[in-house]
């Protein structure tokens, strides 16, 4: 009885070990195409600015968060940065110029591919904005068209 469960126990763990084996090896084969967005610091953040429910003396503290927000935009508008749309971010140049070409005609701006240095990605912008408020509006328009409802304001 013993003779029989080895001769059934083994193939089935043979077998185990092989199927783990081919789905490490297409794992391998898939990693070299992915899409991943620019780790940016200076992200575009809604969250910041939405107000939380809450009891009256957490809303008063929200307020005033919002109120800091609000005054580091205004800062930031103040210096002259640049506000910039992030609409994707590729590694490698031929998927970000694959995504120019099957997505520029669904815009006026034209979009360019920039490489950052700090983590080699192929990143694809439109032109800078000089005020937040233009930036955002554009950006919420853009949020409308499927291929770039994940595009978010950098500063520079």
């Amino acid at each position: 009885m013993k003779k029989q469960y080895l001769f059934i126990l083994i193939p089935l763990i043979i077998a185990g070990c092989s199927s783990t084996s081919e789905t490490q090896k297409e794992n391998v084969n898939n990693e070299s195409e992915f899409y991943l967005f620019d780790d940016v610091e200076n992200i575009d953040s809604v969250e910041a600015a939405l107000p939380v429910k809450s009891e009256d003396k957490k809303d008063s503290v929200n307020q005033n968060r919002v109120e800091n927000k609000q005054h580091e935009l205004d800062d930031a508008d103040k210096k002259n940065d640049k506000f910039i749309i992030q609409l994707g971010a590729f590694s490698s140049k031929e998927r970000a110029e694959i995504f120019i070409r099957e997505n520029q005609d669904k815009i006026s701006y034209l979009m360019t591919i920039v490489r950052k240095q700090q983590n080699n990605l192929y990143v694809v912008q439109i032109p800078p904005f000089q005020n937040r408020a233009d930036a955002e509006s554009v950006r919420n328009t853009l949020w409308k068209i499927i291929a770039f409802k994940d595009a978010f304001i950098v500063t520079e």
